[in-house]
């Protein structure tokens, strides 16, 4: 099949770089579902481990805490104790480097407390950046939650009462 002139053919990639850029993405991939497995199961450490120490994370949620060891304590306390499920879907991943890299997820999750003082269904997407250290990995080094939507259940925040 020919291709259309209007379209240019993609570079011939060299076979050991593909290679790595697809390990290095699913490596990041593998980072991610770690945190969200461990915001589910409140693995508050865990989740903090995940992040660059100098990580600028950014949030409407608590727009002040801007560091995870800031921020996800104040999550562990609103939404403890409770359920939560997280999901990311359709990576968007470019390596722009062997040692960084951008990414946005777009997001789901439903949070619901014992005490019913928080619940809802979000939407949105992830925005963040990633660095590989030497010694732990892929880390993100930049966070933010854009959220689309929030769907509270009757009784909480945004909800008519």
């Amino acid at each position: 099949m020919t291709q259309p002139s209007s379209q240019q053919a993609a570079p011939d990639l060299d076979p050991t770089d593909a290679a790595r850029t697809l390990w290095e993405i699913e490596q990041i991939k593998q980072l991610k579902a770690r945190y969200f497995r461990f915001v589910d199961t409140r693995d508050w450490d865990g989740v903090v481990a995940l992040f660059s120490a100098d990580c600028d994370l950014r949030s409407t949620l608590f727009p002040e805490a801007r560091h995870p060891r800031d921020f996800f304590p104040r999550v562990a306390s609103m939404i403890t104790p409770g359920i939560s499920v997280h999901h990311g879907h359709m990576p968007e991943i470019t390596l722009t480097s062997w040692e960084t890299a951008t990414g946005i997820w777009a997001m789901y999750d439903y949070v619901q407390t014992d005490d019913g003082s928080v619940g809802y269904r979000g939407y949105g997407h992830y925005h963040e950046s990633y660095r590989k250290d030497p010694r732990r990995g892929w880390l993100i080094s930049g966070f933010e939650l854009r959220r689309l939507r929030v769907d509270w259940f009757a009784g909480g925040p945004g909800s008519a009462r």
